[in-house]
């Protein structure tokens, strides 16, 4: 559909005309002589007419758009055409006038004896409305080039994301894998134990790979089978404690950030402990965030967090993706323990009116 037509603009485009066509009525009464219902019957069928013929001056800016078309090309294409618009508008107006003589004598005669401001004010009238559709191409240009950029930036966001999820599938399994192959020698009711534990862990995992957003509660779901998988390696060393406000878990987030921060707490914090140690979750619900806490125990001696640097920029990442600002991931430590916590929205940003 013509742009100038679509939804309300081709009423507004009519009304336009309306008083378009009453001066031109009133203009050729006094110039030509006319009576007046001589120029109304004349002059705002005429005028409607020439609304239809300046409505091609749309295509010509699409012919000659102002980003690419040289600066004479758009100055002598506009005035041609709005000569030759012109110039068919007059010799419908011979016509129509002529046709018009069987109910108002010599209305034809009195009427072309003044065609020159009509062939004047259709040259105005159609270079307005090609000034009005360069407007128009422009805001619509605009609009298109930002839709393409929103696109562009949503897949970019969702690329961001599939790598930063998919980052952390293979990180893990290496790590259980290669506690697989440890109990193998050493223990081989663990490791057929761990091996059907970590096929759970990752059905699970699968289950949620392509939702960007599910409910704590799933996401706690999870961190639970996670630990399964890593106390059967360590055993009594490894101790687990969570206190989960019931309000908490009304909310959602994005599909493993928590194990991460586990697996973190495990590998720089309990392996490095003689005696293990103990990891802490807390969900507390706040007036309009989620604070997620994880204490772990460590050994100032042991050696430095450095690995434990890819999984906090990955969260990170994330939250910066999917929150804009609305979510982060702090860190802190003590003589003994070491502590992450991330805060975040209660509803994900797109369930936001």
């Amino acid at each position: 559909m013509h742009p100038l037509l679509a939804g309300k603009r081709g009423l507004l485009y009519a009304l336009a005309w309306l008083p378009i066509a009453g001066m031109l009525a009133l203009f050729f009464r006094q110039t030509a002589s006319l009576r007046l219902i001589e120029a109304i019957t004349l002059l705002i069928p005429l005028s409607f007419v020439f609304a239809i013929i300046c409505l091609s001056s749309w295509y010509l800016c699409r012919m000659t758009p102002l980003s690419t078309a040289g600066a004479a090309r758009i100055a002598v294409t506009p005035i041609l055409a709005s000569i030759i618009a012109a110039g068919v508008w007059v010799t419908i107006s011979r016509l129509f006038s002529a046709a018009l003589s069987s109910l108002f004598p010599s209305i034809d005669e009195r009427f072309l004896r003044h065609e020159s401001p009509l062939w004047i004010t259709g040259v105005f009238l159609f270079l307005l409305t090609t000034l009005l559709c360069y407007l128009l191409a422009e805001v619509e240009s605009a609009r298109e080039a930002r839709e393409r950029e929103i696109r562009s930036a949503i897949m970019a966001r969702e690329a961001e994301l599939k790598a930063l999820r998919d980052q952390i599938s293979p990180h893990f399994l290496f790590n259980s894998l290669n506690s697989i192959s440890a109990l193998i020698g050493i223990d081989k009711q663990k490791a057929r134990e761990m091996c059907a534990l970590l096929g759970d862990f990752l059905r699970s995992s699968l289950a949620i790979a392509d939702r960007r957003f599910i409910p704590l509660a799933e996401e706690l779901a999870l961190v639970r089978k996670y630990l399964a998988i890593e106390q059967v390696r360590f055993a009594e060393r490894l101790r687990f404690e969570e206190s989960i406000e019931p309000a908490a878990l009304e909310s959602s987030i994005p599909p493993l950030l928590l194990q991460p921060l586990v697996e973190n707490a495990i590998k720089h914090g309990i392996s490095h402990c003689l005696d293990g140690g103990l990891i802490r979750l807390e969900a507390r619900a706040g007036v309009n965030d989620i604070i997620l806490a994880l204490t772990n125990t460590y050994d100032p001696d042991a050696p430095k967090r450095t690995g434990a640097s890819l999984g906090h920029e990955n969260i990170r990442r994330r939250l910066q993706t999917l929150y804009a600002g609305g979510a982060r991931l702090s860190t802190s430590a003590t003589e003994t323990t070491y502590s992450a916590e991330i805060r975040f929205l209660k509803q994900p940003p797109e369930q936001h009116a």
